[in-house]
């Protein structure tokens, strides 16, 4: 029998309906009361209308990711189930997109950035602003995680998003994230050049609410350089433009935590306790996202009224902060900050536990590293401005033909340069097409090598000329004290800075020459591990020239460190040979071995990567027999 529905039954559904419609409409025009955005998701799940119910659980997310990010967490379990409900693809987008905000607030980098790539998909298929706001976010996250390479092409590409978008607001702040990322790697010059632009666009720009976080960052670069009166210049100037920002009062305590910190290192004392009292007030100024802020104004202040005690515990609750949001230059700063503490409360174990964490997050390898890869992307960056002032001066059509031109210029050079740094591959659509770039790709990787082996022989010169020397008469001089801690401090920090700028450039090589460098590398590995250790190097320094010595030694260090770390060998092989057509140098291990041609396909092993191009470089020939399970050799045969 067919039932039909009653008269008020269906009264009463199209009254529910209209309801839910009102407060639909209510809710996106006042996103900031959360009992009626509440009320909406309620009655929206009840008649199952989940279009409505994701859109405002993220504007609620929104709501409250920064003040009470846990009651914003709380919200993620009851939606996902109703994701695959959703049809509008723009309420998608939006969701994930407050979702990668609110776990990067939390410190959750890897989960933001895998939601900020959905927001970004759903924001492309449905051509909204999203696409670039994604771009943005993610590429701010990677410059939190110390990912510069990744977080410069991440940026670029939101900001070509806003300019095609003439999203003005958003670029400003793509411009300031890279302002950010220049400051982070040392490029003061640039980041100041850039930094001036950027404040005298803001300031013609009215509308911009996030001029403060200019000046802000502007003193965090001026007190990493010691210019401390343009550092506390530049906090009240961010203090005063925050005046009439729409952000005001989230601004406000972060401002000034900063402001007490830069006055408590400045013998401003009173001035630092006055606003910190006016602070301390308001509960709700010092906690949640203020938190960290909060507790880096009071070690730095209990440090400069001596309070040691005290600023070891604001430093300990701070240093415990920063490790769970893995932000390593707050963490590298609050190491180095508990090692002077404890040193002055005569804890000399903890003052060199910290040192060490602080020397090692500063290693000096990685930051050359990083450095050659940004100043790569600085240069496209640069090239990017340049070209877009140009272009902003020609009629629409000609502004349309050059961007179109920049997108194919970034797939060629962008993409290649990511082949290596990366292993990023772009798709190519024709084969003449892709033999070009495969040429550019081995040029531009042989550069980029031959790049770091000067930068790393310059650096380890510095290192042994200059800082070497220096820390060799403080060793001399602290031996000639009573105080062991400094003598053993001294001694290691000698010793870590010799092992620095030897695998930066072993001077060996170049005093002694390949065959003895070669031979002085297995002893060493020989002594520092538990492998066992076989060799046949014959003398061939007459054969080769300096720069086949320097790639094959380099190829040699980077296969004994591909069988230490990854292939659980316990005996290793090693022979230098001279033969009738030239020199050969074979590795072999008994390890768990590997499937080389699908590693080498997928490009994802930097190692082998280098290895290959070195191998090009040198014009030598590479064979590689390795599967898994049977071990390894490698075979580099140089042709003379």
């Amino acid at each position: 029998m067919l039932c039909i529905p009653s008269t008020n039954a269906q009264n009463t559904s199209s009254k529910t309906k209209n309801r839910l419609k009102e407060l639909d409409s209510l809710s996106s025009l006042n996103r900031s009361n959360d009992s009626l955005l509440y009320a909406t998701i309620e009655l929206a799940n009840k008649i199952q209308d989940y279009d409505v119910a994701v859109k405002h659980t993220a504007n609620l997310i929104n709501l409250f990711k920064y003040e009470d990010a846990a009651r914003a967490k709380a919200l993620i379990p009851n939606t996902i189930p109703l994701l695959k409900s959703v049809k509008d693809k723009e309420v998608l987008g939006q969701f994930y997109f407050e979702l990668a905000d609110l776990q990067y607030y939390s410190g959750e980098f890897e989960e933001s950035l895998s939601n900020f790539d959905s927001a970004f998909h759903y924001a492309k298929s449905r051509n909204t602003p999203l696409k670039g706001l994604s771009k943005l976010g993610k590429g701010i996250v990677y410059v939190d995680k110390g990912e510069f390479g990744k977080a410069s092409l991440t940026l670029q590409e939101a900001i070509g998003y806003f300019q095609k978008d003439k999203d003005t607001l958003n670029w400003i702040n793509a411009k300031n994230s890279m302002t950010i990322l220049y400051g982070k790697n040392g490029f003061y010059d640039e980041e100041t050049k850039e930094r001036n632009e950027l404040i005298s666009l803001a300031e013609a720009y009215k509308k911009y609410p996030s001029l403060p976080s200019i000046f802000y960052n502007a003193a965090a670069s001026a007190n990493k350089m010691g210019e401390q009166h343009k550092r506390i210049a530049y906090l009240k100037q961010a203090l005063s433009s925050n005046e009439t920002s729409e952000y005001q009062d989230f601004f406000k305590p972060i401002l000034t935590f900063g402001l007490i910190g830069a006055y408590a290192e400045n013998d401003s004392l009173a001035k630092a306790n006055k606003l910190m009292t006016e602070l301390e007030r308001e509960p709700d100024q010092i906690t949640g996202f203020n938190e960290a802020f909060y507790l880096d104004a009071k070690k730095r202040l209990a440090f400069a009224e001596k309070d040691y005690q005290k600023a070891l515990n604001y430093g300990t609750a701070y240093l415990k902060l920063k490790q769970e949001s893995k932000e390593y230059e707050e963490i590298q700063e609050a190491d180095h900050f508990l090692s002077k503490v404890y040193k002055l409360l005569g804890d000399e174990g903890q003052a060199f536990k910290h040192y060490a964490n602080y020397t090692h997050l500063k290693d000096s390898i990685t930051n050359i590293q990083k450095a050659r890869i940004l100043s790569y992307y600085q240069t496209l960056y640069e090239t990017e401005k340049r070209d877009s002032k140009i272009a902003a001066q020609q009629t629409n059509i000609e502004l349309l033909q050059a961007q179109k031109k920049l997108q194919r210029q970034w797939l060629i050079f962008g993409g290649l340069g990511l082949v290596f740094a990366f292993a990023f591959f772009s798709v190519l659509r024709s084969r003449s097409f892709a033999k070009k770039a495969q040429k550019q790709n081995e040029e531009f990787s042989q550069y980029v090598i031959s790049s770091q082996e000067q930068e790393r022989n310059r650096v380890a010169m510095e290192l042994h000329d200059g800082v070497g020397q220096q820390l060799m008469l403080l060793t001399r001089k602290a031996k000639s004290t009573r105080d062991v801690f400094m003598q053993d401090l001294a001694t290691d920090t000698l010793a870590n800075i010799r092992a620095i700028s030897h695998n930066l450039y072993p001077v060996v090589l170049k005093r002694l020459g390949f065959t003895k460098a070669a031979q002085e590398l297995v002893d060493d590995l020989d002594a520092t591990t538990e492998l066992f250790f076989t060799t046949e190097i014959t003398f061939v320094d007459d054969v080769l020239n300096e720069e086949q010595a320097l790639h094959l030694y380099r190829i040699l260090q980077e296969t004994l460190q591909n069988s230490i770390k990854h292939a659980k060998a316990k005996a290793i092989g090693v022979s230098v040979l001279k033969e009738k057509n030239g020199v050969s140098l074979t590795v072999e291990d008994n390890g768990i071995g590997f499937d080389y041609k699908e590693v080498a396909a997928s490009g994802k092993s930097l190692g082998i990567k280098s290895i290959q191009e070195r191998c090009k470089i040198i014009k030598a020939h590479l064979e590689v027999q390795a599967e898994t399970k049977k071990g390894t050799c490698l075979k580099v045969s140089i042709p003379l």
